[in-house]
Order: structure tokens, then sequence, then C-alpha cells
């Protein structure tokens, strides 16, 4: 045999061993693709198995959110606990539902059937239902603005130190009647609040200074009180006051994990209580005896404070089910009944600049709540929440501020029965604005805080506005009667 015979010989098997070796590597190849697309159609099955709504695929995370109107909220509004509820399903003997948002209607009935219809039951379906008309606009952003107990005037806080104080007398006119100005402060006014008999307002800074002044406009009186103890040079700031409904005491939550009980009369921190592994962002009294206290912080936890058993400084409760920290609180008239906000924050992301990173519909796996309000956004900023009026409404409403501009008004069933677009009321020409970097869209509000009046459908709403929200506006928002009914 030739020499060139031999080296084709090995020429073609080592062809033949190649091509081998190529065959077997795209087989290896295809299997492992096959592998891949079916773990990504299990994955796919696993994430959308299940109905479909509206045409549209759920995610699990979403099929697990209970319905809306949800039967434990519900029952909750059925319970009487808030409000009158209508005795009478159907149509009456004058043509018309009982539960009939015209104004006439509900009048007539009550007229025809008197024992069985409340004042109440007329006021309690009618609910701010407008963008609302500017009340003011401030060069620096506005955090806090609440009505007065007794409806006849407003005061707004702003990143500038001042506090506006306005008469509304006439619920749809505002007059500017008082400025109080900080003698001192770091960043912002962080809150405020009246005292029960309207006649003083306590502010706070992020210091541990807390000032309270005359409301009046023929007062101009105000005075310092230091929650620090000197000895220890303490510097830390104050995130949420409350006065006792005596006016003699405030509670206050701290940035260092402390909940605070300060005595105006004596001018003395009576209680000082290291409640927390986080800030302190939200803290009430839960009735008018001042006996029990709540506070929600950022470790996502909010505490029952007895007063009357501290030994050893434990709560006597702690309640879970927020994922995140708590912003703010209110207790209801309803002991035991409270509404809070919880902010989006997570570890390595700060929620005043960046997009929630986690699932929005994870819920906390030992949960006591008694219901969960979605659809607001609690970023940027501490937003807040209460319960609506008990003259005129009978708690039977949530309302909030949100981080997308707009108010949302729960009832307590879940469903959001009105949402308020606060960028809708302010002029295109009457504050500076540019684009987003990231998009064509305009700088929308941020909605920080809303009061709604204690005796009329009237919410006015405070908030963050401008070029990069760095200015402020007050929005009153009112109710017009809808033409279909």
């Amino acid at each position: 045999m030739s020499s060139s015979s031999a080296a084709e010989r090995t020429e073609r098997q080592t062809s033949a061993s190649s091509s081998m070796k190529s065959w077997r590597n795209s087989n290896i190849r295809r299997a492992a693709l096959f592998r891949l697309v079916l773990q990504q159609r299990s994955r796919n099955e696993a994430l959308f198995a299940g109905p479909r709504q509206h045409g549209h695929l759920l995610r699990n995370n979403e099929q697990s959110l209970p319905p809306i109107p949800d039967p434990k909220g519900d029952a909750l509004l059925k319970s009487g606990e808030f409000g009158y509820i209508e005795k009478y399903e159907g149509w009456g003997s004058l043509g018309q539902l009982p539960s009939s948002k015209n104004i006439v209607h509900k009048l007539q009935f009550r007229e025809t059937y008197p024992i069985q219809v409340s004042p109440m039951s007329v006021a309690k379906n009618f609910y701010p239902n407008t963008n609302g008309d500017v009340v003011d606009y401030f060069a620096a952003p506005a955090y806090s603005g609440q009505y007065s107990l007794d409806g006849t005037f407003f005061y707004a806080c702003c990143r500038d130190f001042c506090v506006y104080i306005y008469d509304t007398t006439n619920p749809t006119k505002f007059t500017q009647t008082k400025v109080i100005r900080s003698e001192t402060g770091r960043w912002t006014i962080t809150d405020a609040n009246l005292s029960a008999n309207n006649e003083w307002i306590a502010y706070t800074s992020i210091t541990p200074y807390v000032y309270v002044a005359k409301t009046s406009p023929h007062e101009d009186f105000q005075t310092m009180l230091n929650f620090a103890d000197n000895r220890s040079h303490e510097d830390f700031g104050l995130w949420s006051i409350r006065f006792s409904n005596d006016g003699r005491e405030l509670v206050a939550g701290s940035n260092n994990r402390n909940i605070y009980v300060y005595d105006i009369v004596e001018k003395k921190v009576i209680l000082k209580i290291k409640g927390h592994n986080d800030h302190v962002n939200a803290v009430c009294f839960a009735d008018e005896s001042s006996n029990i206290l709540y506070s929600g912080s950022d470790d996502s936890m909010i505490k029952v404070w007895d007063r009357r058993s501290m030994h050893g400084k434990k709560p006597s409760g702690v309640l879970i089910g927020h994922r995140e920290g708590i912003t703010k609180m209110m207790s209801s008239d309803k002991f035991g009944e409270l509404s809070e906000d919880d902010k989006d924050l997570r570890l390595e992301w700060d929620y005043r600049f960046m997009e929630y990173p986690g699932n929005k519909y994870d819920t906390h796996p030992h949960d006591v709540s008694v219901m969960t309000y979605r659809g607001h956004r609690v970023l940027k900023t501490l937003i807040r929440c209460y319960f609506s009026p008990t003259y005129s409404t009978g708690q039977s409403y949530l309302y909030t501020g949100s981080e997308d501009g707009n108010v949302h008004i729960y009832s307590l069933d879940g469903r959001i029965i009105q949402k308020l677009d606060v960028d809708a009321a302010v002029p295109r020409n009457a504050e500076p604005r540019r684009p987003r970097r990231t998009s064509g869209y305009y700088d929308r509000p941020v909605t920080r805080d809303v009061s709604w009046h204690p005796y009329l459908p009237i919410l006015t709403s405070t908030s963050w506005s401008g070029a990069d929200q760095n200015m402020g506006v007050i929005i009153c928002h009112s109710y017009n009667e809808p033409e279909d009914i």
C-alpha cells in the first residue's frame, strides 16, 4: 500500500471523527436548548396558570389577592360600627332606592320614614368628587395641612419653616390670617398638631425641639419645648407629635427609636421608651384618656403601650402586618380601630428617590390587620391617611394622599370610590414646570397630606408641586352633584 493511500485514509478517518464529534456537540446543544425551553415553559405555566380576567392572564401573586369588594371589608362596612346602615334594600314607595345619592330623594325618604333614616344616612353618601381649585401656592414644598376640629380654620406647614393659618369660616374661601415662623429647624417642619380646643398648635422639625404657638391672629406667642436630656447632649429629630385630649401632654416619635411623653405644664419629659429598632415615624393617643399610646416605626411594627402598666417598658401589644415602615397612624373613634399607612422601603434602596423594587402584592405571613387597602403609592415622603369625619360619614371611608398626585378615597370594603387629581387642578401657566429627564411628562405633584372638613363634603389636599416638586400647593376639593342622579 502506497504512502499516499495511507495518508488519504487517515484524513478520511480524521474527518469522520470530526464530523461525529460535531454532530454529538450539536445534539448536546439541542438537548440543552430543549431542556431550557421546557424549564421556561414550566416557569411560565406556573407564573400564568389560572383563570383569565378581562382578556389578560393573572399572575399568581395577583390571584392570591382578595376580591374587591373584600368580604372582610364588606362585613366591616355592614357591622354598624362605622356609620348608619340602611335597613331597606330594593325599591321604596317613593319609586327611588333608599341609597339614592340625590339629596332631594334622601330628604323625601327621611320625611316619609323618619324612624328608619338617621340624619347621618343623608350625609354619608356625599363625598368630595372634584379635582378642586387652588387655594394657595408656596415657594417651598408643603408638608402638612389640616382643618381645625370645628372647621373654622386650616393650617399648612412648609419647608420654609413657616406655619400658615387660614380662616375657613366660609368653607370655599380661604383667608390667610397668620404666619408663624420657626426660630430654628432642620430641613423642614416634619409634623404639626392642634390642641383639642384649637387654641394651640405644636410643630416640630428634625430636632429635639417642639414649638407651641397660639393660633389666634391676635396673639403672637410662641414657646420652645426641649425633649433632649441636656446632660447627655442628645441630638435627634422628631418625626411625629400629638396633643393629649386635655392639651397638657405631647407624645412624640423620634429618629433615635424613642417614644417620648412631655408634660407641657411642668416642661419636662415624663416618659421615654426605647420602643423600636428603627425610626418612629408615627405616634398617637388611642383615646381621650391618654393612657393608651400607639407607635409606628420603620421596623414595620405598630406597638401598643399602656401607661398604667409600664413595668419594664414592654408594649402591651404588637400589631404585625406591614412589610415596610409605618408613615402615619390615626385612631378611630371606635376604640381598637386604627388606620395606618406604610412606605415602600428595602435595604440598599431609598424610597425617596427610587421606584419600589419589591413585589407590591406580597403580604406578611403573620398579617393580623382587619383590612388592607391598595391603590395609592407611598414613595418620596411620609404620605398621610385618615378616617373620614365622624359627624358626616360615621368614619365609613378611608382617604389618603399618594406619590402619584391623586387623593384616594376608599370604601371600607376595599373599593376606591373616588380619585381626585391634584395635577388637573393646577393651571399649566401657574407655576414653573419642566419635562422629566426620562420622559416627556411634566413633574406631577406629590400629595403628602389630606384633610376632610369635619362637617361638609369638602377635602383639602397639601402637595409638593412645580419642577422637581420644589414648590407647594393647597387644593380644595368640593362636591358637585352628578348629572345622572
